[in-house]
């Protein structure tokens, strides 16, 4: 069964009109606290709608006073509601949570190119409570003197900042909690997007995928649930959206052709280029893989050789290293230096098999060449929405590397929310810093945190959240070619 993003939009459209939520409510006189005031959101500018109640700003992390996470909470929109909160966390690391708050499930919502916010009729705050935390230290409008340089002190830090949350906002401690998120963890770097639907790139561009990220939830909830004498939530479950939580390459390469002859007809891919990505697949034993998927699965299912460097397990066999501390066994800039981008992007049956055999790509890169070859051949090409155009595209900045060639990444100030976030008048509206630029995405957070080559979540610290009684909900969007549905599907098959 493929999870799909839509079908979570469509439970909450089925949801919500059961809430009784016509009019922003009242404070609950229990969220009422003299220590929260000076955190109070009064008004927003060029907002001419209603909002339910809602609280912002910094909160030191206890022990490291210099660094300060930003918070968003909303109260939710009833009384009925008002038992949940609902923790949302955006991935990277280093994407901010005001992303999901402002394009996603929030009550403000920016549209393509929009100035100023419109009514969100979907935002869960008709369903519970919701905190929007950026984290770690670096990450929107949380900032500090020294961020964390590995996934422990990263959930040593949340664990503590919450602590320090729930003693602003007792209440809502014994909620009924549901940690939520997303984490694409990867770069994705294209040619600059250009309104042009004629533009072509002058010069090929090279994309990397930094594979030592994992999606944190998992083990934010592991520690939580580890460390009840410091913090004794109600953690009822948590939601993983396009995570990366198991073997990288299962979730990449391995999966890349079998994405691209299901969305072919939608990214208009001619049979030449298919065959030349099936071949592929062939020689690299991926074509063996997916055929084994069954429910319930009847055993595990091998992922073959290391493509890329990015098998877990191929990592872990060849180097010895013991579980869970894993140290990074790549060195990712002399990998890059030895591996330049081709004389020409990979466009043709020919170009294309040249570059997933590259000796310099570690062998059968389907998955990088995939999305060189989108974005060569398709303008403003976004591999989280694969039917995105350059018109509604808001989701890239441009910048130029240390080597001179211009590319688009998930860091971005330039969409209509970062705008927004970045007036004046915003930031004392959500008692924001005024001296800090906010960003949709930190790459300074995201390279500090690749360094870390840790176990991903699905060998360790996943089944042990499923053991101790939380539920696990994992969702996967039909457009993402960054990280698809069936890369999530054989990750899950391989968990039980």
């Amino acid at each position: 069964m493929a999870f799909s993003m839509t079908l979570v939009c469509l439970l909450v459209q089925v949801l919500v009109p059961f809430v009784l939520a016509a009019a922003a409510p009242k404070v609950l006189p229990s969220l009422l606290s003299s220590n929260v005031t000076h955190f109070a959101v009064h008004s927003l500018p060029n907002v001419n709608f209603s909002l339910p109640p809602s609280w912002a700003g910094q909160m030191p992390i206890p022990g490291h006073s210099d660094n300060q996470l930003f918070f968003w909470l909303f109260q939710a929109e009833s009384h009925h509601a008002s038992q949940d909160l609902i923790i949302w966390l955006n991935g990277g690391p280093g994407c901010s949570s005001m992303t999901g708050l402002t394009y996603e499930n929030g009550p403000l919502k920016f549209s393509a190119q929009a100035a100023a916010p419109s009514p969100n009729p979907y935002s869960w705050t008709k369903l519970a409570n919701v905190l929007y935390v950026d984290q770690p230290v670096g990450t929107g409008f949380s900032s500090g003197s020294k961020a964390p340089s590995n996934l422990a002190d990263i959930t040593d830090d949340f664990v503590h900042w919450l602590k320090a949350f729930y003693d602003h906002f007792p209440v809502l401690r014994m909620k009924n909690t549901y940690i939520m998120g997303e984490s694409y963890a990867g770069i994705y770097v294209s040619p600059l997007p250009s309104p042009d639907p004629q533009h072509k790139p002058k010069t090929p561009q090279r994309i990397d995928w930094l594979p030592n990220i994992y999606i944190q939830i998992p083990y934010f909830a592991h520690s939580l649930l580890t460390s009840r004498s410091l913090l004794n939530l109600n953690l009822k479950a948590i939601a993983l959206g396009d995570p990366t939580f198991g073997n990288v390459a299962a979730m990449t390469d391995v999966v890349a052709t079998t994405y691209l002859h299901q969305q072919r007809t939608h990214l208009s891919i001619p049979a030449p280029i298919l065959s030349a990505f099936s071949a592929a697949d062939h020689a690299c034993g991926f074509d063996k893989v997916l055929v084994q998927l069954s429910y319930p699965p009847k055993a595990p299912i091998t992922i073959p050789g290391n493509p890329e460097g990015l098998n877990f397990l191929a990592r872990k066999r060849q180097h010895n290293i013991p579980a869970p501390a894993l140290k990074s066994t790549q060195n990712k800039s002399k990998r890059q230096a030895a591996c330049p981008p081709p004389a020409s992007p990979p466009t043709t049956p020919a170009l294309i098999a040249a570059a997933i055999h590259a000796p310099c790509a570690l062998g059968c890169a389907t998955y990088t060449t995939a999305l060189a070859y989108l974005s060569a051949v398709r303008p403003c090409f976004d591999p989280y929405n694969i039917l995105s155009t350059c018109s509604n595209n808001n989701s890239s900045s441009s910048s130029t590397l240390d080597n001179g060639t211009t590319t688009t990444t998930t860091t971005t100030t330039t969409g209509p929310s970062s705008h927004y976030l970045n007036r004046a008048d915003v930031k004392r509206a959500i008692h924001a810093p005024a001296w800090k630029i906010y960003e949709e995405c930190n790459r300074t957070v995201f390279e500090t945190q690749n360094a870390e080559d840790v176990v991903p979540p699905a060998y360790a610290v996943l089944p042990e959240v499923l053991r101790k009684g939380v539920r696990v909900h994992v969702y996967s969007g039909d457009l993402d070619a960054l990280l698809n549905h069936w890369g999530t599907e054989l990750v899950m098959a391989n968990m039980t």
